[in-house]
């Protein structure tokens, strides 16, 4: 179950690191009869790789039509193509083609070192968070701005001044906004919102690079801009390993709150679902079992262990309950809520049967977007936010010959109500705009949202 369950989507950020991780490069020698054995080995290991990537999917791909795609005929077309690139990255080139043939999430060539267009991220990026929004800023072009949503406490990035609702106009040299409208000129019909997402890691790239680095960071907001030079720092938190994913970092946070109606709120957030995190949120839900209610954060979260849904659902649910199914190509899998009726230490239990709002956004992928999909059908949850990636397939990685690694998807799961979530994401119930004079402001809009309806009497759910 561990490889069903990997980490689906690459992106990273505080609270998904997987992007900024090196994966490693493989030496060569430098002589002339070394160079030209090492040409005659890229081309066979590459084609190895196109055949491997197009027999692994062959074997394993959940929908064994395809779509209606014609899987033999792309390797027809494509192997052929594959044999007359004159370089590494003309064939992960077309195997990237192969891969997008699916129009499914989760079939991602991931180059070792990265390409020559696309080098790998950094160890170390600036320490903040930040979001591509869509509305216009009085006094600004108009188009996507990068908003940053968080800059860490006592960081390089804090010091040179910069604040939540802060928009990153240039980095070193480049404007961002020159960035999407290449992206935009390259790909004018693509989905609005895997523009967002890839001008997301477009400029999380650009944020990263070696520890102790720096960046000249242009910023502000409508009545002014500022330039400053920010360090890079390497991001806090557990390093775990998965397969043959690069380091994660694993990140849990919990307060207690206050509505504006002085209702008591219990507020968890954790980065990424693997097991190291079922303990502490336990923990956490024992903290506040006692709370008004319950406020999970998946903002930012980009999926992991699939399996974890069960503990985590059964924190809120006193039944088994189904959650959602898996289906693969040679069986079908239930995941059903394990409730929580007793403590680490003993003592019984019930799970958390007042209100709980989760909180959702355009960086919410994979088992996040499950989890959610579930909890929200079976009536448990109300979600507040932006609608997530629609990138929810289980998935496992594989080393190919080359060197690269293969992420492919599994299967495909459906919740209670045999809903997808691959595609359309998890709409929120109440949708939530963010903008930069919220967090300006020192608001959160999506957690003020849940606040309100925590005041409004939320909606229980007895044991």
């Amino acid at each position: 179950m561990r490889e069903r369950g990997v980490l689906t989507h690459v992106i990273g950020s505080r609270r998904a690191s997987i992007s900024r991780a090196l994966l490693l490069v493989i030496a060569v020698a430098t002589a002339f009869t070394a160079g030209v054995t090492a040409r005659q080995d890229w081309k066979t290991s590459a084609l190895a790789s196109f055949d491997d990537a197009w027999a692994t999917i062959d074997a394993s791909l959940y929908d064994p039509t395809a779509g209606g795609l014609d899987w033999n005929a792309v390797r027809v077309e494509l192997r052929p193509k594959a044999d007359a690139a004159t370089s590494l990255d003309g064939v992960r080139a077309v195997i990237t083609d192969m891969l997008g043939r699916l129009h499914r999430s989760h079939f991602v060539l991931l180059p070792a070192g990265g390409t020559a267009s696309d080098p790998p991220m950094g160890e170390a990026s600036v320490p903040i968070e930040f979001r591509i929004t869509d509305p216009m800023i009085p006094g600004m072009i108009p188009g996507p701005k990068v908003v940053v949503t968080r800059a860490n406490a006592g960081s390089s990035a804090e010091r040179a001044g910069i604040r939540p609702g802060d928009v990153i106009t240039r980095i070193d040299d480049v404007a961002v906004l020159a960035w999407f409208k290449d992206m935009a000129a390259a790909a004018p019909h693509v989905d609005e919102r895997l523009v967002r997402l890839d001008m997301w890691r477009r400029v999380m790239r650009a944020l990263s690079g070696p520890d102790g680095s720096s960046v000249a960071l242009q910023f502000g907001h409508s009545d002014g801009q500022n330039v400053a030079r920010v360090t890079r720092e390497r991001e806090a938190g557990e390093v775990v390993t998965l397969g043959n994913l690069p380091p994660l970092h694993v990140h849990i946070d919990h307060r207690l709150i206050d509505t504006p109606a002085k209702k008591h709120v219990g507020v968890i957030a954790f980065s990424i679902w693997f097991a190291q995190i079922d303990a502490p949120v336990a923990q956490a839900v024992d903290a506040y079992r006692h709370a008004d209610g319950l406020v999970i954060d998946l903002r930012g979260n980009p999926g992991g262990l699939a399996i974890m849904m069960r503990n985590i659902a059964g924190q809120l649910v006193a039944t088994p309950e189904l959650l959602g199914t898996m289906h693969t190509r040679e069986n079908t899998l239930t995941f059903k809520a394990n409730p929580r009726l007793s403590t680490d230490d003993g003592r019984s239990v019930l799970p958390f049967a007042g209100p709980v709002a989760l909180l959702v956004d355009d960086l919410t992928g994979s088992t996040s977007e499950c989890f959610a999909a579930a909890l929200q059908d079976l009536g448990r949850v109300r979600v507040f936010g932006r609608p997530t990636m629609g990138e929810a397939l289980p998935a496992r990685t594989k080393t190919l010959p080359d060197g690269d690694v293969l992420l492919y998807a599994l299967g495909d799961f459906v919740t209670s109500k045999n809903r997808r979530v691959e595609g359309d994401g998890v709409i929120p119930d109440e949708r939530i705009a963010l903008t930069s004079e919220a967090l300006r402001n020192g608001r959160d809009p999506d957690l003020a949202a849940a606040l309100a309806w925590m005041d409004r009497g939320g909606a229980k759910r007895p044991n």
